[in-house]
Protein backbone atom coordinates (compact mmCIF):
# COMPACT_ATOMS: atom_id res chain seq x y z
CA UNK A 1 0.00 0.00 0.00
CA UNK A 2 1.29 3.26 -1.01
CA UNK A 3 2.03 6.06 1.85
CA UNK A 4 0.04 9.29 2.57
CA UNK A 5 2.74 10.97 1.18
CA UNK A 6 3.14 8.86 -2.24
CA UNK A 7 -0.56 9.32 -2.79
CA UNK A 8 -0.43 12.90 -2.54
CA UNK A 9 2.17 12.96 -4.91
CA UNK A 10 0.39 11.14 -7.31
CA UNK A 11 -2.53 12.71 -6.87
CA UNK A 12 -0.85 16.08 -7.73
CA UNK A 13 0.62 14.53 -10.65
CA UNK A 14 -2.31 13.25 -12.44
CA UNK A 15 -3.81 16.98 -11.56
CA UNK A 16 -1.27 18.50 -13.06
CA UNK A 17 -1.21 16.31 -16.21
CA UNK A 18 -4.94 17.15 -17.02
CA UNK A 19 -4.26 20.90 -16.33
CA UNK A 20 -1.55 20.58 -19.15
CA UNK A 21 -3.79 18.82 -20.98
CA UNK A 22 -6.36 21.04 -21.19
CA UNK A 23 -3.90 24.24 -22.12
CA UNK A 24 -3.01 21.80 -24.97
CA UNK A 25 -6.71 22.21 -26.19
CA UNK A 26 -7.75 26.25 -25.40
CA UNK A 27 -5.47 27.56 -28.74
CA UNK A 28 -8.12 27.13 -30.25
CA UNK A 29 -11.45 28.29 -28.17
CA UNK A 30 -13.06 31.48 -29.17
CA UNK A 31 -15.67 33.56 -27.69
CA UNK A 32 -19.26 32.75 -29.65
CA UNK A 33 -21.35 35.84 -29.17
CA UNK A 34 -24.45 33.99 -29.33
CA UNK A 35 -23.79 30.89 -27.53
CA UNK A 36 -25.88 30.25 -24.86
CA UNK A 37 -24.97 31.58 -21.40
CA UNK A 38 -25.51 29.08 -18.28
CA UNK A 39 -24.93 29.89 -14.36
CA UNK A 40 -23.19 26.18 -14.20
CA UNK A 41 -20.13 25.32 -15.16
CA UNK A 42 -18.65 21.39 -15.02
CA UNK A 43 -15.53 21.21 -13.50
CA UNK A 44 -15.24 18.11 -13.90
CA UNK A 45 -12.18 17.68 -16.01
CA UNK A 46 -9.79 19.92 -13.83
CA UNK A 47 -10.81 18.30 -10.64
CA UNK A 48 -11.64 14.44 -11.89
CA UNK A 49 -14.42 12.63 -11.51
CA UNK A 50 -16.11 13.11 -7.89
CA UNK A 51 -19.23 11.25 -7.46
CA UNK A 52 -21.59 13.65 -5.73
CA UNK A 53 -20.35 16.89 -6.33
CA UNK A 54 -21.37 19.63 -7.99
CA UNK A 55 -20.24 22.93 -8.44
CA UNK A 56 -22.92 25.83 -8.75
CA UNK A 57 -21.77 29.26 -9.51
Amino acid sequence: MASIAEAERQARAEKNARLRDLRTHTSWLVLDPDALFLDEIDCSALFGEVPGLKIVG
